[in-house]
């Protein structure tokens, strides 16, 4: 869901905006969907490098490296 957050808001993130105001949208928009009820999860180390991969997958798209 947040994957799509991301794609939906594309052109916002991918623009020629300050990265600072990226960050914080990010976190806003994305951040949110993607931690929903964060609290109740068991994590696996499978899960965490699928996380840490979708972070990596946000900033180099909004950093404007791979469109």
């Amino acid at each position: 869901m947040a994957k799509k957050v991301f794609q939906n808001k594309r052109k916002l993130f991918t623009g020629k905006m300050n990265l600072k105001l990226k960050k914080r949208i990010v976190k806003c928009l994305v951040w949110s969907v993607a931690t929903y009820a964060a609290e109740t999860w068991t994590l696996r180390e499978v899960d965490r490098k699928k996380i840490e991969a979708f972070e990596m997958w946000i900033w180099r798209r909004s950093a404007g490296e791979i469109k």
